[in-house]
């Protein structure tokens, strides 16, 4: 039997763009909040990755619509009940709330180029126009990056939402694939922070950050575990169509992009080394040998297994069909 994909490349690049802007953006205002000064770096290398792989995947979604001069009918109208309309609103509050907050995180040279109205009403004299003070950067740093945390969930979330909120497609019809891509989203967040870190500042890892991103990264592996178990069991004990599709990846032709993807390479091969850097850093209260590495390799191995995870479902859940009994 053939398929015909509606939903290609450019869906999939967009789905684990705008999870993986997620994921940094809320990485960035967790380590803000939680560290200040001490996960500094942590938290500037989230907010600048954050604006932009969704900014593009946005752009690849546009471009699969066929005519992408029309966008602008989807924010003619809210529709509650639609994810799509939904998702297009997420999307926009999202990607001016992560620019803006990118922006608080520029150098000062950079940053002071901008200014505001220091005087209520006296926005129309330029002469009471001036830069950001320091108090104000701080300030709007932890304000955008409360503001923005749950828009970040909802972008993850969202990602998964779209996929489940089609129920002629039994390979996504249960709630575990918000959960799951949400998970995933926020994981490939992390994961990008601390590729990023070790390859920008190979010579000054810090154990208080590598212990973080790590910890963080493997609590969130876990819990993508512990969904993808569920998800499996579920769709075994439901009906007939559900029975049939979860064998796309268990012995059908998803079945090595899964397992070998998205298990070995994405899940469990990174978890074991966040795991051995956590035991070195919290037992030997020393960072492991060969740092770098192990952060370039754990944090590329995560990215690639989000984005065969979306690969997967993206393509396994179109073969998918309801039966005709």
């Amino acid at each position: 039997m053939t398929h015909e994909f509606h939903w290609g490349f450019l869906i999939v690049n967009y789905l684990f763009l705008a999870g993986l802007s997620a994921g940094a953006f809320a990485t960035s205002g967790l380590a803000n909040y939680l560290g200040g000064e001490k996960y500094k770096c942590i938290a500037r290398i989230g907010a600048f990755v954050a604006p932009f792989p969704v900014s593009i995947g946005t752009a690849l979604l546009l471009l699969d619509l066929g005519n992408p001069l029309r966008f602008w009918r989807l924010f003619a109208t809210i529709q509650w009940t639609s994810p799509m309309s939904i998702g297009t609103w997420l999307l926009t509050f999202f990607i001016f709330t992560s620019l803006a907050y990118f922006i608080l995180w520029l150098p000062d040279s950079i940053r002071n180029i901008i200014r505001l109205p220091h005087r209520v009403g006296h926005a129309f004299s330029p002469s009471n126009w001036a830069p950001l003070t320091p108090e104000q950067v701080r300030k709007g740093k932890l304000i955008l990056g409360a503001l923005g945390f749950p828009i970040a969930v909802g972008v993850g979330m969202y990602t998964g939402i779209l996929l489940g909120a089609v129920p002629a497609r039994p390979f996504w019809n249960t709630p575990m694939v918000a959960q799951l891509f949400l998970f995933s989203a926020m994981s490939t967040g992390v994961a990008t922070v601390m590729f990023i870190r070790s390859l920008v500042k190979k010579h000054e890892i810090i154990a208080e950050e590598a212990k973080l991103l790590n910890s963080l990264d493997a609590v969130l592996i876990i819990f993508e575990i512990f969904l993808i178990i569920p998800y499996i069991l579920h769709q075994n004990l439901s009906t007939w169509s559900h029975r049939e599709a979860v064998k796309l990846i268990m012995g059908g032709q998803f079945t090595v992009h899964f397992w070998l993807g998205v298990i070995v390479i994405g899940l469990l091969t990174p978890l074991f080394i966040e795991v051995y850097e956590l035991w070195h850093i919290v037992v030997k209260k020393h960072l492991a040998k060969h740092r770098f590495n192990l952060g370039l390799i754990s944090g590329g191995l995560v990215i690639i297994g989000g984005f065969i995870l979306r690969y997967v479902f993206v393509y396994a859940g179109q073969v998918s069909h309801f039966l005709p009994y």
